[in-house]
């Protein structure tokens, strides 16, 4: 047995002895290019007593001798309080160090050098009688956590940020609590371990997980173990459910639907969603609840208990790409990237512009197997209008109405743009574009100006993959607040809309325009056709969701059918307990021409 203050003297020469006989401990390194401080992190615990982790947050180009005195400072001031104490009131106790120091290579690390360049990968640190491993950007949880609402068929999507980290080799394990409310299980798998008096269960290994009526009443535990491409594997974290889990709603229409997409598109064609998929924003609030939404129960309008019926329909539909409008900022980062990204898909999310920083906007998402990202090209509308040379005609003549020009440019509709290639037919790209235009029904006139402004942006983007010797294909889609019997639809699929049109007079006399017509030179169809609605709600029923395709790049091979009548009225309108936002989703299969 060594003293503290033999360690001073033999502890180097006994920790390389003792490291040929165990495991050696790891002390994490985080070291981000851009960031101007590192993180270290390790365990150490005296013999005979519980480990601690300690953490390090330093610049990069202080001196490594200074963070060693740092470390050693902490870990006295933690691990060595009763010895401490007892040298200050033992004069003849010496005080209390502990040795350490980096070695690279067997060579130990001079304490003049910066951290940078101090803590590499394969250094050691020695610290008493331990010895650690440097391991730079090791796999890591940061953050894990379950929804609060889970419900039986509902799978289980978790909120996790992970860093340094290959998502298809990271492990998940789950675990169902064992309690009085669970009923018997028939063979069931051997107790895992004890926590608080309840036993848990191992149940899968897959993720997601779906619990079934059998667990009605218990809590959920997840394991999360992290691993990068390297083989190498983080500390695993382990997260319980807040709730128990509850009874879900039944058969839900969009599983119906579902039928038709239980398989992912083959070589060659693609398949499309759009969805708007009600921001918690304007489904919680006392005017949604008593106006907009009287007959939904004000559970079944909370975020918590629709988040999960979106989770289970949204990736159901196996799509390639998916637009989706009124999307919570906080649900798309917690929810909809985490649930998407471990499935293979990358995807952006593009606030509504303006000063007022609404928090929910559009989110585009594709499945990288499918499809490589090529470009982005987002806009505000209003500020296109304002700004670019390509709507400078256009914004000279809304600028001649006061009124128009008031209610025009402080809308805060964008349109997301996103370039695409494919990865299985050469040189195939495709410009994907989603909007969510201005709601209010007596502005079709200011809704035709944001598609003009939409639509010039898409010809210069188009225009400029083109001129590169590209060949791209246009689909527009998203939330157009438009029923086919508008100006809108006329001017998608004519490609032409006439400045008589009646649209252009509905603000009264203060918001006309003279000779104000509208073109463009695509191609468009309706790859969906003109559903009876996409939108259903108490007080409206029409189709204001579409997805237009270049009908000179793109074929139209089959297409999701809509929810039956009945199916949608069940419960009033939407949303309801079964469908989760008062829009429906389109869904159509498409192939290259």
């Amino acid at each position: 047995m060594f003293s503290i203050r033999s360690l001073q003297i033999g502890a180097y020469s006994f920790v390389r002895c003792v490291k040929t006989f165990r495991t050696m401990p790891r002390v994490s390194v985080r070291c981000v290019e851009g960031d101007e401080r590192l993180q270290i992190s390790f365990k150490y615990g005296r013999e005979g007593a519980k480990e601690r982790v300690y953490n390090l947050d330093r610049l990069k180009n202080e001196d490594l001798g200074k963070a060693l005195e740092h470390m050693t400072r902490k870990v006295i001031s933690k691990s060595t309080k009763k010895l401490q104490k007892k040298a200050r009131l033992d004069n003849t106790v010496a005080p209390i160090t502990i040795p350490v120091a980096l070695f690279h290579q067997n060579d130990r690390v001079s304490t003049d050098i910066p951290n940078q360049e101090a803590w590499v990968d394969g250094a050691e640190l020695h610290l008493g009688d331990n010895v650690y491993n440097v391991e730079l950007n090791v796999p890591a949880v940061k953050t894990l956590a379950l929804p609060t609402c889970i419900m039986v068929d509902c799978p289980i999507f978790c909120n996790y940020e992970l860093e340094f980290v290959d998502i298809d080799k990271c492990e998940f394990v789950w675990h169902i609590e064992n309690t009085k409310l669970s009923p018997p299980v028939k063979d069931p798998p051997a107790v895992c371990e004890q926590s608080e008096g309840n036993a848990w269960r191992e149940v899968s290994k897959s993720y997601p997980y779906t619990p079934s009526g059998e667990h009605v009443g218990s809590k959920v535990k997840l394991q999360c173990i992290p691993h990068d491409e390297k083989g190498r594997t983080g500390d695993s974290v382990e997260v319980e459910s807040k709730g128990r889990v509850r009874p879900g709603p039944g058969p839900c229409p969009f599983e119906r639907r579902q039928e038709y997409t239980r398989t992912v598109t083959g070589p060659g064609c693609f398949r499309m969603l759009t969805y708007n998929i009600l921001a918690n924003l304007y489904a919680d609030s006392e005017f949604s609840r008593d106006m907009l939404y009287p007959y939904c129960p004000p559970e079944v309008l909370e975020i918590d208990y629709r988040k999960q019926l979106l989770l289970k329909e949204i990736p159901g539909y196996n799509a390639d790409i998916l637009c989706l409008q009124e999307v919570d900022k906080k649900v798309f980062a917690a929810d909809l990237f985490p649930t998407l990204q471990v499935q293979g898909f990358d995807g952006f999310f593009l606030q509504k512009a303006g000063t007022s920083h609404v928090p929910e906007g559009s989110a585009t998402f594709f499945r990288k197997n499918k499809f490589r990202l090529i470009g982005q090209h987002n806009i505000g509308l209003s500020e296109t209008l304002e700004n670019e040379d390509q709507c400078r005609d256009l914004y000279e003549k809304v600028c001649t109405s006061e009124a128009l020009k008031a209610k025009v440019m402080v809308r805060n509709s964008t349109l997301q743009v996103t370039m695409l290639e494919s990865t299985e037919v050469p040189g195939k790209q495709v410009c994907v574009a989603t909007t969510h235009l201005y709601f209010h029904p007596r502005s079709p006139n200011v809704r035709l100006i944001q598609m003009a402004v939409g639509l010039r942006h898409l010809e210069k983007v188009v225009k400029m993959y083109e001129v590169k010797g590209s060949e791209v294909a246009v689909i527009l889609c998203g939330d157009l607040n438009s029923t086919p019997e508008t100006g809108m639809y006329r001017l998608l699929t004519t490609r032409h809309l006439p400045s008589k049109y009646s649209d252009w007079y509905a603000g009264g006399k203060p918001e006309f325009v003279e000779d104000l017509s509208l073109s463009h030179g695509f191609k468009l169809h309706s790859a969906c056709g003109v559903p009876d609605y996409t939108n259903y709600v108490a007080g409206f029923q029409g189709a204001l969701d579409y997805i237009f395709i270049d009908s000179d790049q793109l074929d139209v091979t089959s297409v999701v059918p809509m929810p039956t009548h009945d199916e949608v009225t069940q419960h009033i309108a939407l949303p309801n307990a079964v469908f989760p936002s008062d829009h429906i989703a389109l869904v159509c299969e498409l192939t290259w021409k």
